[in-house]
């Protein structure tokens, strides 16, 4: 006598659970995991269930709808499942735990824990969450126990921990302790960004929970509104970072030496709003770093940058004094600060310099920018970036002279950007030449009707010779570093 199952012999009930498990393999080699995961809320959503602890009935109901749902989703392997709860918002994968019992201790698979005011209260507006319609500490005790209770689940390596959130040292604590738990999980990126705190509650990052030497798998930390002290006991316990990320991070006196000196590995290094000492050295203990970015960096008025490996340099702030002795490898440089065309000292010091970004302001106090006729020639230049706020009496038919100082110069960017009025007028010039052959790619945003720009373009399309394209935007754009730009309103290209 055959067996059967419900109303189908074993064999055809076999078979066709085989065949429904190979359909759903083959969907997940074949659509990105976070397609699945959207699936995964849209079950969640026709199932009608609310967030929050299953009682023993709506676990028995779930339980026994499972097959009337159709939740076939849920007969992958646990591995392929948590990969695709790993796609989800801490929030949205505990939401998909009340699908299935089977789902119930797949979230102690996500590889990347993040935790901030959508993952864990699904709100995207954090001035109106800080301002208004929320109380904040009963909030706050809300998020220090969601975090506390998604640790408890978590119990695979996790690669990821950030936590996004108005925290300082009265919750040192919890902070320390979920810090205990990413060091545990061998976790080798850190984030820890608390906004909207005044200085003197600022947490105290504790280098000592940080395994010594070899032994630590932390390569990447990023600090917003911390503390940082580096005891000299602790030093080894940053031989593993690969990045460091430090945002209106509060340094001790002797930061730069005692921490460039311990992070060996160290290959990319960010210092936004801190306060470095007046003479801010990166000398040749930092023989991997490749990349460097300062920005708003009050303190330091001379910079000395030594480095093999150095290959970007980013620079926004007040007007400074940069030194370059041994960086054979530099070959972008970004200058968000005043430049003097007349000494030139980049196209000096950097004869190997092959992309430049550097946004300027035409006027400075009491000081104009002038832009002189001749001037030390970019032997290797290949792309030029040029951010100008500039005023209406501005010569900027002068840019061309940079454009001559670079022979080899393939792409050139001019964003544009009039402030306020000069106190004199343009007066119109002989037409020029100069054959620039090795041009291919122009770019002017901020493009506007004043005969001074529409000269200029003219200018460029008689005498680039190779030009292949030259792209016209009326929409200004400044540099924010990091490769963005600020895009200003009334979009409109041509091409």
């Amino acid at each position: 006598m055959k067996g059967y199952v419900g109303d189908k012999p074993f064999t055809q009930k076999v078979r066709e659970t085989n065949q429904r498990r190979s359909t759903l393999l083959w969907l997940y080699s074949n659509l990105h995991p976070k397609f699945l995961a959207s699936v995964l809320l849209a079950s969640y959503a026709s199932m009608g269930t609310s967030f929050g602890t299953l009682n023993e009935n709506q676990e028995n109901s779930v339980e026994g709808n499972n097959n009337k749902t159709n939740d076939h989703i849920s007969e992958l392997p646990e591995d392929i499942l948590s990969h695709i709860l790993s796609f989800l918002p801490v929030r949205d994968a505990a939401k998909a735990r009340v699908l299935s019992p089977r789902w119930r201790y797949l979230c102690a698979s996500t590889s990347n824990l993040n935790f901030d005011l959508f993952t864990i209260f699904g709100i995207n507006d954090t001035m109106k969450y800080h301002s208004y319609s929320y109380n904040f500490w009963e909030s706050k005790l809300k998020f220090i126990n969601t975090v506390d209770k998604v640790l408890q689940l978590s119990g695979s390596k996790v690669d990821s921990f950030r936590i996004c959130y108005s925290l300082g040292n009265g919750s040192a604590c919890h902070i320390d302790r979920w810090i205990s738990f990413a060091v545990r999980m061998q976790t080798e990126k850190i984030e820890l960004d608390f906004y909207f705190l005044s200085r003197d509650k600022t947490y105290n990052f504790p280098c000592h929970l940080l395994p010594p030497g070899k032994i630590s798998q932390l390569k990447h930390l990023c600090l917003k509104l911390c503390m940082l002290r580096l005891p000299h006991d602790f030093a080894d316990r940053f031989n593993s970072l690969k990045t460091l990320d430090l945002d209106i991070v509060i340094l001790d006196q002797n930061f730069c030496e005692s921490i460039l000196s311990a992070c060996i590995n160290l290959e990319w290094l960010r210092l936004v709003f801190c306060r470095l000492p007046v003479s801010f050295r990166i000398c040749g203990k930092c023989v991997h770093l490749k990349f460097l970015v300062l920005e708003f960096c009050e303190g330091a008025k001379t910079f000395e940058l030594s480095s093999l490996a150095l290959t970007t340099f980013e620079y926004i702030g007040r007007d400074t004094n940069f030194t370059f002795i041994d960086v054979p490898s530099l070959r972008k440089v970004h200058i968000n600060s005043g430049y003097d065309f007349e000494s030139n000292e980049f196209a000096k010091d950097l004869s190997q310099l092959q992309i430049l970004s550097l946004m300027l302001y035409t006027w400075e106090g009491q000081r104009t920018l002038r832009i002189p006729a001749n001037m030390t020639k970019f032997s290797r230049l290949k792309q030029l970036k040029l951010f100008l706020v500039l005023t209406l009496d501005f010569d900027l038919l002068s840019v061309r002279f940079i454009l001559n100082a670079s022979p080899h110069l393939q792409k050139f960017h001019l964003g544009l950007h009039y402030q306020r009025a000069g106190k004199g007028q343009m007066k119109k010039k002989e037409d020029i030449k100069h054959i620039y052959h090795q041009l291919k790619e122009i770019k002017i945003s901020g493009f506007s009707d004043r005969w001074i720009v529409k000269e200029l373009v003219k200018y460029l399309l008689n005498n680039a010779v190779s030009l292949e394209r030259m792209i016209v935007d009326t929409q200004a754009s400044l540099y924010e570093g990091n490769g963005l730009l600020a895009a200003g309103l009334g979009r409109r290209q041509q091409q």
